[in-house]
């Protein structure tokens, strides 16, 4: 998982997890769930539209900017319609929240099992995602997501559970990485320190003697 982008999707995950736990008794909960999904569409929409539209100023003749004018202008006209009209998206929003349960557990699924090679991360790491997207399933096949207060809070507990998975994941990876870096500092060390050993054995060794020299000198020589 890169950085920034993991630490604001779990940050937001746990913000809307304890919203919706601590409000899911609320009378229209879900339109004002809605009016505020709305709300996060609109104000990217307009400032991406004001980007848009200054950058096609400044650089006219350079290329087109109707891509990013196009995609703005939705994400606004989007956003202002699930404000003023909640009511149409309420049925979508049921399914909508049980397809992002679903996702979110799949997705930390595949962080575990491919995202942090070469790591190998312990395997009750894998529960929490698997009981969220269980729960994003039940959601979505049972005749719980006809009770409001009851959809509502289990997607509380579950996008809470994300988020924490999220933190555990986290710190288990950095820890492990940690310890590897310091194991190969060690080797390290005692790779350096070795042939200095072995320097300072040879320095203790007798000297050769020269091949011109006769090593064993004879009697005569002596007498």
């Amino acid at each position: 998982m890169k950085g920034k982008t993991s630490f604001w999707m779990q940050f937001f995950a746990l913000a809307a997890g304890i919203v919706l736990i601590c409000m899911h008794d609320r009378i229209n909960l879900v339109q004002w769930v809605i009016v505020f999904v709305g709300v996060m569409f609109a104000i990217p929409g307009v400032c991406g539209l004001i980007e848009a539209l200054a950058g096609r100023n400044r650089n006219k003749g350079k290329g087109s900017a109707a891509v990013p004018v196009l995609a703005s202008l939705g994400s606004l006209i989007i956003g202002v319609i699930m404000i003023f009209c909640p009511v149409p998206f309420e049925a979508v929003f049921v399914y909508f929240l049980a397809a992002v349960l679903i996702l979110g557990g799949i997705w930390h699924i595949w962080v575990l099992a491919v995202g942090v090679r070469p790591l190998t991360l312990p395997g009750w790491l894998y529960v929490l995602p698997v009981l969220v997207a269980a729960a994003g399933i039940v959601i979505l096949v049972t005749p719980v997501r006809e009770t409001e207060s009851i959809f509502t809070l289990i997607a509380g507990i579950a996008l809470v559970c994300i988020a924490a998975n999220g933190l555990f994941i986290y710190l288990a990876s950095y820890g492990m990485r940690r310890e590897a870096v310091v194991e190969g500092h060690h080797v390290q060390e005692e790779v350096v320190q070795e042939p200095q050993l072995q320097g300072h054995d040879a320095d203790m060794m007798p000297a050769e003697i020269p091949d011109h020299i006769d090593k064993h000198p004879s009697v005569d020589d002596n007498a």
